[in-house]
């Protein structure tokens, strides 16, 4: 989860229903279920995105929305009971530790600067090297450089010592991996073929032209385009969810011709838009910059029952200012 600074407390997180706290493999092109629950630390409004952080990669953020937090700042606690069976607060355990080690490191900080305020800093050393001191003033900043130095270990070393004396048993954190099986694979009862996928620049819209083939057991029609977390929708199949972010939704929707079930054992070719600014103000469509682009998304289809079935779809995408027709068809 990311949010604008400690304003909540993450009081647990599952995948696929497991504990989530150490580090997972996860299968390309599987799906998992994660769930992360929070409680509100400081009253306000946030704006907060779930994350997963990929090795290599960097953290993948989720559809945002804003919260509201409300009640005391002052009355928050956050009780646990250790393995060994002492009952503390987090939410002000170990408070007095965290501002003296801050005091002392200021106190050190704020020692080495006086040091060098206090002494001649330009002209008076000038001078001294004119004259052929150098030596003395190089050799005294070494004395008060090897103190700090000194002192700096010292303390880094009992400090180690003590804490180690103090709290004897710990629970190294992310110490092994954990692995999780995927959700059940859904058949892959409709394919998706790309014949052309164009962006018209002027109009902020994708063009698809798309053949797709329902080898499943219900008819099935297009519900829904997502690229990004961004939802282009068609409203005679799908409708956003209430407490979905109006912002990611595509106001101009997912237009589909022509806009019928596809059969069992049929396969119809497909014009398809997707027409929203957002393709510009998201920053998705930046295009005409670069020899080769390609698109890439998830097409959701949904039967009679509304059982959804998920297609991905990648495929090269060419900017153009001028719209054009179906692409022609070929033969042999």
């Amino acid at each position: 989860m990311t949010c604008p600074g400690p304003v909540m407390v993450r009081m647990a997180s599952t995948l696929n229903g497991v504990n989530g706290a150490a580090s997972t493999p996860l299968e390309l092109g599987r799906d998992y279920e994660y769930t992360i629950v929070l409680r509100g630390r400081i009253p306000g409004r946030y704006h907060i995105h779930p994350m997963l952080s990929v090795r290599d990669a960097g953290p993948l953020l989720g559809p945002g929305d804003w919260v509201t937090v409300d009640g005391d700042r002052a009355a928050f606690t956050d009780p646990i009971t250790t393995l060994t069976g002492v009952k503390l607060d987090l939410a002000h355990y170990g408070m007095g530790a965290v501002v003296s080690w801050h005091v002392l490191w200021a106190l050190m900080a704020v020692g080495w600067l006086m040091y060098w305020i206090a002494k001649p800093l330009l002209m008076p050393r000038y001078e001294a090297l004119e004259h052929g001191e150098g030596d003395s003033l190089i050799t005294t900043d070494k004395i008060v450089g090897i103190a700090f130095l000194g002192a700096t270990i010292v303390i880094v070393v009992l400090g180690a010592l003590v804490t180690n004396a103090w709290y004897p048993v710990t629970i190294p954190l992310q110490s092994t991996w954990l692995r999780i099986p995927p959700l059940p694979k859904q058949p892959d009862t409709i394919t998706v073929t790309a014949d052309r996928v164009i962006y018209y620049i002027p109009g902020r819209m994708v063009e698809f032209w798309v053949k797709v083939t329902n080898n499943g057991t219900k008819p099935v029609r297009i519900g829904e385009f997502t690229t990004a977390a961004v939802r282009f929708l068609n409203s005679s199949v799908r409708q956003p969810e209430s407490d979905y972010p109006p912002e990611l939704i595509a106001p101009a929707g997912l237009v589909v011709e022509p806009n019928e079930p596809i059969q069992p054992g049929e396969t119809k070719a497909l014009h398809i838009l997707a027409s929203s600014e957002v393709w510009e103000t998201d920053r998705l469509a930046l295009l005409i910059a670069d020899p080769t682009s390609r698109l890439g998304g998830l097409f959701m289809f949904f039967d009679s029952d509304n059982n959804r079935s998920l297609v991905e779809f990648d495929s090269e995408i060419i900017p153009t200012f001028a719209r054009q027709g179906a692409p022609a068809k070929t033969g042999i």
